[in-house]
């Protein structure tokens, strides 16, 4: 009781206190197709996977193989994308290009330009003779602040008084860093080496192209050129769900980070992973089949040409592993079976563009009777798609209607999330989707505190960032190395 009532107390504090594929035939590359493996007996889950491709291995779960007449029609698939591990892949460590787009606009002043610049301090010190780096400022306009140059020992200390001599002043012209930020590294393209950028800001674009639109379609220009834009959010101000879209866009990982917090350690972590990429323009493609509609993968956004659904979670790393949940609705007007339709993924290794795709084709069942409908239903996989989805996923939302002042929506999102679990529980008897739901009553208690007393929107904003940015990591398990 009392380790419950102390981790209850964690998840009050943490609330209160820190607030955030059509595969086109003509597309370049082989084709390798694998053989499912045959489900456990009694299982409702099956398991999907492609033949290995040396480095990449792509496989899929089904949280169950059957949706009940007039019942919930959504189904879940857990998708995993894996690169080989460090003993099969040392060659994959290959010289990197990184450029970091920093906001020096008047409102980074203090320790916000101060971390700036100790974090870029250490993001040379890390850098080999092989890399190249380039610095981007910009405030109401942009400057390339470092030229393109490998980091050779007379560099990094001209680099380092540069940095030293960064002042915060001006606007936010968020656009005219980008622009030059991502010409910079088209201008540095070269055959053998990875490229990434690194946007950060504090503030919200208030001069140049400062529509979401326009910001993000700068952002999609790494999508053409198969490598990742990372953006930071650093402390209260910026806007973080265009910061965590403009990553989207740009196939790269999202940070909120607090002031006082290390981004040294978001700059390690982003240069050591560009530097042990395997596979680049990773893509997952899906056909749906009839009466099938992707309606979710955890959040990534969903592009629908062709009869396809594409989204593009960004590179691969030596030994890494990304777990997407898929969120599907499958037509069950009556009883009868569902083709879910092709799943295949494709990426780029040097020049070659190779697609993973799962052999046979996931199905799903419309059956009339409960009892059937249940035993179709994997507890294990359903378990793991609430816990990790499904309830980061409700506090997303609920984060997105704090921030916007919407009490009553937010508390509707935790009561959605109850009753569309608690009765498949009962049945299931999950111990860790039980844990959650025990947890909706603090939670809601904790959603109407911030509306509460004083400096409430400050409350709300906090929140919003802290609680936004910790659901998307928990959504996308190995996202970030």
């Amino acid at each position: 009781m009392e380790a419950n009532h102390k981790q209850e107390q964690r998840r009050r504090g943490r609330w209160l206190t820190v607030g955030a594929l059509a595969v086109a035939t003509a597309l370049a590359g082989t084709v390798v197709r694998g053989k499912a493996s045959v489900p456990a007996p009694g299982s409702g889950a099956r398991t999907f996977s492609a033949s290995p491709a040396r480095p990449v291995s792509f496989a899929g779960t089904l949280d169950r193989t059957a949706v009940l007449v007039g019942g919930p029609a959504t189904v879940r698939m857990e998708l995993v994308i894996g690169a080989e591990g460090e003993a099969a892949s040392t060659a994959a460590r290959v010289p990197t290009d990184l450029v970091v787009i920093l906001d020096r606009s008047g409102s980074m002043g203090g320790d916000k330009i101060e971390n700036a610049r100790r974090a870029i301090h250490e993001l040379i010190s890390r850098l080999g003779p092989e890399d190249r780096f380039a610095l981007v400022t910009y405030s109401n306009t942009a400057s390339l602040a470092i030229s393109p140059a490998p980091a050779d020992d007379s560099a990094r200390a001209a680099w380092l008084e540069t940095v030293a001599a960064i002042l915060p002043d001006g606007g936010t012209n968020m656009s005219s860093g980008l622009d030059l930020g991502l010409d910079t590294i088209d201008r540095m393209r070269a055959s053998g080496r990875v490229p990434r950028a690194i946007l950060i800001s504090d503030g919200l674009a208030n001069q140049g192209d400062a529509t979401p639109e326009g910001l993000l379609r700068r952002a999609g220009r790494a999508v053409r050129g198969e490598y990742m834009l990372t953006t930071v959010g650093v402390g209260a101000d910026f806007n973080e769900y265009l910061m965590s879209a403009l990553a989207d866009a740009g196939t790269g990982n999202y940070y909120y980070v607090r002031v006082g917090d290390d981004l040294g350690t978001v700059f390690a972590r982003e240069f050591d992973g560009a530097k042990a990429t395997v596979a680049s323009g990773v893509e997952v493609q899906i056909e749906p089949g009839d009466g099938v509609v992707v309606l979710d993968a955890a959040g990534y956004p969903l592009e629908r040409t062709s009869g396809a659904v594409v989204f593009r979670p960004g590179s691969l790393a030596v030994g890494q592993q990304r777990r997407i949940w898929v969120t599907l609705s499958v037509p069950n007007q009556a009883p009868g079976d569902h083709s879910l339709g092709r799943f295949a993924l494709s990426y780029s290794r040097g020049s070659e563009r190779s697609t993973l795709a799962l052999e046979d084709t996931p199905r799903v069942a419309s059956v009339a009777r409960e009892d059937d409908f249940y035993a179709k239903v994997d507890a294990g996989t359903w378990t793991r798609s609430v816990v990790v989805d499904g309830y980061n996923k409700m506090q997303a939302e609920v984060a997105r209607e704090v921030k916007a002042g919407r009490r009553d929506a937010a508390l509707e999102k935790v009561r959605q999330f109850r009753a569309e679990n608690a009765p498949l529980n009962d049945r299931l008897q999950s111990a860790d989707v039980q844990k959650k739901l025990d947890s909706l009553g603090q939670l809601e208690s904790d959603v109407a505190a911030v509306f509460r007393g004083e400096n409430q929107a400050a409350r709300q904003n906090e929140l919003s960032k802290a609680q936004s940015a910790a659901a998307l990591d928990e959504r996308r398990a190995g996202a970030k190395q």
